[in-house]
């Protein structure tokens, strides 16, 4: 997941994260709660189920005992009984009350002496300790065959009303299969720990061992014995079960044994009832949707964007022949087969824009070659008039002179005129470098001003620290043809030139204006066409050059309205960088 996040764009990975966090946070509120609320809810729902479990148990333990006592007081209440106990307290039970007992699963009988002396026992045994005086009912720690078993008995007083001659103790052994029993009934483990003074014990879970009743708390105990109510513990048995501690009374109101009632701590309970495991769970869910809920979007509605994406970046680096694939009906596939519509209509256009530029092309170097024939025509008609002249042997020797000069100056003037046109046609490309752009134009300006001394120049640098990346070789030569046109504007008698720079908006603003007359207005728009000139000696190529000069190097050449009354124009260059100071 984390190295597939990497791979996706930035809107996808915007998306899912702004999806995640939409979905994370309100799952991580609502899982604290909802993990508050189901571990809650469980926890109630396990102990109420353990409670009723444990009063079956202990519903069945004393089942034994109500039995055993219900037997000896219809046994208590024959006026003959008592004489039986007497004569014969082997015989003591009739044979029809023996079948009853042994339904009810009453295995044991004994008849005591007021002073507990025991006088019969139907199973032989020794019992570890006895019931007290005034007991109805007990849980006594017995041993039989050198084993540690429990018995709950009844004990009833013979006869019941008066002195006791007698007391007869009817119960039920109760051993490890009692135990297992209960705890397959309920399917808790069950534990039954019976009172031996101060302390209660349990001989049955491990044969052979008595086990204290050691880790219920005193506050806990107390509630047993003085409250006799169950005590519910979630860390019970040394923190090894949820369970209830449930006591078993007398009908004296004393607590005769405490039966436990648990469920082990492990599995999915713990897992349900852990606030915080749960929360971890659920914040995870949360995660994983979100992720992919995240992923989904992306893939259902940000690829098309994306495709759209990548075909406009196709288009922008002018590859007319980029698609975008369709894939759905609805509004992104609509759009993406608006955009191919759009690139086949761009791709036409350029089709007719280059056929266009071609037949331009063409066009105008038909009007150039024109030009240039028309330009190069009347020098060499001098020279071919001048040299026919010259042939003549009786033509004036001063007349000849006069030729000669001619045909030397038309010569110079078709040698300019096509190496100006060479100089347009083919110029070098730029060699770029960080410059400070009024470097150029002051070396142009020394070399145009050398010798004439009639020409006051006037500076005024703005541009700070500011510098241009350009060739200052061809900015140099740019300036020169500007200096020059000047110059032959100021003509001999001199005159003045304003040279300044600034910075504005980013850029670098070059100016120069010379105090001659001026540019007239009307043929303005026209002074960078080529062989525009309204000299007499001029080829039209000056200002051409220097405009495609500036141009090459980023920059852009225009004429501007006078800020006295000569010609003015300004070059323009984006700052590159500033050196600090």
């Amino acid at each position: 997941m984390p190295r597939r996040f990497f791979t996706l764009g930035q809107l996808q990975r915007k998306v899912l994260l702004v999806v995640s966090i939409i979905v994370i946070v309100p799952m991580l509120v609502a899982g604290w709660f909802a993990a508050e609320w189901v571990s809650s809810s469980f926890e109630e729902r396990i102990e109420q189920w353990i409670r009723d479990a444990a009063r079956a148990n202990q519903n069945w333990l004393q089942a034994y005992q109500n039995d055993a006592v219900m037997l000896g007081r219809v046994l208590a209440d024959d006026p003959a009984y008592a004489a039986a106990l007497a004569s014969r307290p082997e015989e003591s039970i009739p044979a029809p009350v023996k079948r009853i007992a042994h339904e009810l699963g009453i295995n044991l009988i004994q008849v005591y002496t007021p002073d507990q002396r025991l006088v019969y026992s139907s199973i032989p045994l020794e019992m570890q300790a006895l019931w007290e005086i005034g007991q109805t009912e007990a849980v006594l720690k017995v041993v039989r065959k050198q084993k540690s078993m429990l018995a709950a008995v009844g004990i009833t007083p013979v006869p019941r009303r008066g002195s006791p001659r007698y007391y007869l103790v009817l119960g039920s052994l109760l051993g490890q299969d009692f135990i297992d029993e209960l705890t397959q009934l309920t399917g808790l483990k069950t534990r039954l720990y019976y009172r031996e003074g101060r302390n209660y014990y349990d001989v049955l879970s491990r044969p052979g061992e008595m086990l204290a009743l050691k880790h219920l708390a005193r506050t806990a105990r107390e509630r047993l014995e003085k409250d006799k109510k169950p005590y519910y513990s979630v860390e019970a048995e040394n923190a090894q079960f949820r369970g209830l501690y449930m006591p078993i009374v007398d009908s004296t109101g004393r607590v005769e044994a405490i039966m436990f009632s648990g469920l082990e701590r492990r599995g999915l309970q713990e897992v349900l009832t852990n606030r915080v495991a749960l929360f971890l769970i659920i914040s995870l869910m949360g995660v994983v949707i979100g992720g992919l809920t995240g992923l989904l979007l992306s893939h259902l509605v940000l690829r098309p964007l994306e495709y759209l994406r990548n075909g406009v970046m196709q288009l922008a680096g002018q590859n007319f022949n980029a698609t975008v694939p369709i894939a759905s009906n609805d509004e992104l596939g609509d759009l993406a087969k608006a955009f191919n519509a759009m690139a086949a209509r761009l791709r036409e256009a350029r089709d007719e824009q280059i056929q266009r530029f071609r037949k331009d092309k063409l066009a105008a170097m038909g009007e150039l070659s024109a030009a240039l024939a028309h330009e190069i025509r009347n020098p060499i008609g001098i020279i071919n008039t001048s040299s026919a002249l010259l042939e003549k042997p009786d033509y004036d020797p001063q007349k000849k002179a006069e030729l000669v000069r001619m045909i030397r100056e038309e010569s110079v003037r078709v040698s300019n005129l096509v190496q100006d046109f060479l100089q347009l046609s083919r110029y070098r490309q730029p060699a770029f470098e960080v410059i400070d752009p009024i470097n150029p134009m002051e070396r142009a300006l020394e070399l145009a001003l050398a010798g004439r001394s009639n020409i006051r120049a006037h500076k005024e640098f703005g541009h700070g620290s500011a510098r241009i990346n350009a060739d200052a070789g061809l900015l140099q030569q740019a300036w020169g043809n500007l200096y020059t046109n000047a110059l032959q504007a100021l003509g001999g008698d001199g005159g003045e030139l304003w040279v300044s720079s600034r910075l504005l908006d980013g850029e670098v603003r070059l100016c120069v204006e010379d105090s001659g007359p001026g540019v007239p207005a009307e043929i303005m728009p026209r002074l960078f066409e080529p062989f525009f000139t309204t000299k007499e000696q001029g080829t039209g190529l000056g200002l051409t050059i220097a405009y495609t000069l500036v141009e090459a190097n980023g920059g852009r050449l225009e004429a501007l309205p006078p800020a006295r009354h000569g010609a003015r124009f300004m070059m323009q260059f984006p700052v590159f960088a500033k050196v600090e100071a």
